[in-house]
């Protein structure tokens, strides 16, 4: 006795398709780099510090290309990605608070 299977698979037709992918994340990207110099000029301003601006807009471009929203105008685009930096920024100056006392602490000892 044998049996035999029949395997149908159903292609869910509103998954976006490789392609799609591809040109999803090129057009994220020139979009990103089109708001680079706002980006950066933001991230000093809140920041101070260029090696902080490099690190709280690299993790913007991270946080913003997991999860992309389809926006039909730039400038909303703009809007949403400067408050995803906002919100980086804050993290970054967060660690920054987080990691002060330490130093402090040490400069103290090594100075009495």
């Amino acid at each position: 006795m044998s049996l035999h299977f029949t395997v149908k698979l159903r292609v869910n037709e509103n998954l976006p398709r490789w392609n799609d992918l591809q040109d999803h994340a090129i057009l994220f990207e020139e979009r990103f780099s089109r708001c680079g110099r706002l980006l950066h000029f933001l991230a000093f301003r809140i920041l101070g510090s260029h090696e902080e601006v490099e690190v709280a807009v690299q993790n913007c471009r991270i946080t913003a290309s997991r999860n992309p929203p389809t926006f039909e105008y730039e400038g909303a685009f703009r809007c949403w990605l400067v408050r995803v930096l906002i919100d980086e920024a804050l993290v970054v100056l967060r660690r920054r608070r987080a990691r002060l006392p330490l130093s402090v602490a040490v400069a103290r000892v090594d100075g009495d």
